[in-house]
Order: C-alpha cells, then structure tokens, then sequence
C-alpha cells in the first residue's frame, strides 16, 4: 500500500444521494446542427425514463446515456458533448504546453464510486468463486492495509462475508488499485476516464477556469481539502473535515457539465500512463497517453507512475486545480484515492 499521495496525501455509479440533475451551464455549442428555420427533431426516451436518448435531447444536461438501461440517467452519469477544450495550464507541473484538445461525445459519472458500490462487485467475485480478486488473479481491495492510521471501510470475514463500516456506505471507496478501478468500470459497461475526458469534465469546453466552479478560491463549502491559503505550506493548516465525505456532499461545486466533487474528498485514478512530455506528444484529437508508464521520482523513491487527478481531502487548494496532475505507482493503493468511470459514446 503507498500510503501517501505525492505532494503529502495521508492516505458513483450506483448511489444517487440526489434526486435531480445538475444543469449543465456550459455546453459545447458545436453538438447539434443547425435546423434552420425547421422543427427541432423530436427527442427519443426508448426505455421510458422520463430522460432523451444523448443523440436527440435538446437539452444537454437532461441527455440520457444509455436510452435502453432505465437505471442511467443524468442523475447517476453526466453527458459531455464532443467538442474541443483548453487543456493543461502555464506554471503546472507536466502540464504544459497549454493545447486545444478535441474529444467525442462521452459520458462520467456524477459521483465517484462508492463503497456501497464496490462491495457490489466484492460480493460478485466471492459468489464467482474468486474472492477479492478478477480474472487474472490481480487484487482487488486491499483489506491487509496496515500502515497508516485510517482503517479499512470494507472488511471480510472468515466466511467469506463483506461489510461496510457504519457511516461510509456512500463515501468514495478507497485503497483500491489502478487494475482494479479498471475492472470495476469494465464489469459495469464503462472504463476510467482518460486524463483528457476528466480535465475536460472538471473544466467545461474551452474554459481556463481553475477550479471545477470556476475561478473562486476553494473553500470548506466548496470541497473536501486542507483550507489553507492558495500556495502556502500546509504544515499546521486546518482541513476541513481530514476525513472523506459522503458522495454528492458539495452538489453547490459541480463542474459545468454537473460531475461533483472533482475537486477534494479523493483524488481519481485515471486510465493513462504516466509520461513528462504528453502534454507535448500527444494528439490534438482523442488522446488516450502514452503506451506505458515511465519512471517517476517523488523524492522519497522511483516508480513506474500511471495518473491520478482531482486532489484529496489532504491537499491543498492548487492542488485541486483542474490541471493538477499526480503520478502514482500503478501498483500501489492510498487511503485518499478513489475513482469513477466513464461511458464511451459512438
């Protein structure tokens, strides 16, 4: 287990803490055709859910991602229209040159997975005969965690039954592994965002903002973070809770495309590699990262790194920055890094 985010971390697709989608203020202008002086087409609800399949809704912010599965709807998955986004940002670590990056249509998850929703998948495989671990053997929860002073939310007993410790059923799962996000999405019809997908939901279409909300400083009702003042050391500087929260806990914060708690709480494992100079390398349209990780130093040791972004409740305000980025060993686990997935669309 790597008990630390890199610049000081101690280390939600099924819940649905609300009941109304968020409003998408800031979406692609370049999704639907121009109509002319004609009729808008009529929007299709094939399974009935009272919410437009993602290619005929007028309104992006109410588009249905999976029309034919009544259980996805805007309250659980957000739609991000293609387009083009500003990504990166002058003065972040490897995240320059500031480029204009352009992506299909796809869809994220409002809120990071929970542990309610990861005991789900944990209960499959002990039914499947293959407890705590996917097809190839590789973990998939590290529940022998012992080196740091924040328990293990979920625990399996002797026979083979999981709990969740009282009180953290919708807070993001933690202490999970890069493989094991990615088996969690694929066993759910999804896959981890990549970098590019993630920044542009945190940040919206060709938006420099800094922050999911936009350009205003975090604050304790903003997110989950150490409230300490922009750039300074953290060293004694208050957290707001110096605990995860229950998903959906800063609705009032979402990104422009209605995804919350991008920022704080737990940061995000994302699909790509780690590499210095992808932000250099890679192509202008659907970047996907490089083909394999590169070595990374944090000053206390090497790694091969793959990437996580968003922060943690044990960060500090630029490091919830959009653009932040945090390589992490691909083969370790953190008490203050989670995930949630994302829904490709043709």
């Amino acid at each position: 287990m790597y008990a630390v985010l890199l610049i000081g971390l101690l280390s939600a697709c099924g819940g649905a803490p609300h009941d109304t989608a968020v409003p998408n203020d800031s979406a692609d202008t370049n999704t639907r055709p121009d109509s002319g002086d004609s009729a808008p087409p009529a929007e299709v609800d094939a399974d009935g859910d009272g919410w437009p399949d993602w290619r005929t809704a007028l309104d992006p912010a109410r588009a249905d991602c999976d029309d034919v599965d009544p259980n996805v709807t805007p309250e659980r998955e957000r739609y991000v229209p293609a387009g083009t986004f500003t990504r990166g940002r002058e003065g972040t670590p490897n995240a320059e040159p500031v480029r204009t990056i352009t992506l299909g249509a796809y869809c994220i998850d409002r809120w990071e997975v929970t542990n309610s929703d990861f005991l789900a998948l944990l209960e499959l495989r002990e039914a499947e005969g293959a407890p705590n671990a996917d097809e190839d053997g590789a973990r998939l929860y590290d529940v022998d965690d012992n080196d740091d002073v924040y328990a293990e939310r979920l625990q399996r007993s002797g026979a083979g039954v999981w709990t969740i410790e009282s009180g953290y059923e919708s807070h993001p799962v933690v202490e999970v592994w890069w493989t094991a996000a990615q088996y969690y999405c694929a066993r759910n019809g999804r896959s981890l965002p990549t970098e590019a997908q993630w920044e542009k939901a945190a940040r919206g279409a060709d938006d420099a903002r800094r922050w999911p909300w936009g350009d205003d400083v975090p604050t304790c009702a903003r997110a989950n973070f150490v409230d300490a003042p922009l750039d300074a050391p953290l060293h004694d500087q208050p957290a707001c809770v110096d605990d995860t929260m229950p998903v959906g806990s800063y609705a009032s914060a979402a990104s422009p495309y209605g995804a919350e708690e991008l920022a704080g709480n737990v940061a995000e494992w994302v699909s790509d590699w780690f590499d210095p100079d992808v932000y250099a390398d890679d192509p202008d349209v659907d970047p996907t990262g490089p083909a394999e990780g590169q070595m990374y130093d944090d000053g206390v040791g090497t790694f091969v790194a793959c990437m996580a972004r968003g922060g943690n409740y044990k960060l500090g305000p630029s490091d919830l920055e959009v653009s932040a980025r945090f390589p992490e060993p691909f083969d370790a686990t953190s008490n203050g890094l989670g995930f949630r997935c994302a829904r490709a669309l043709e």
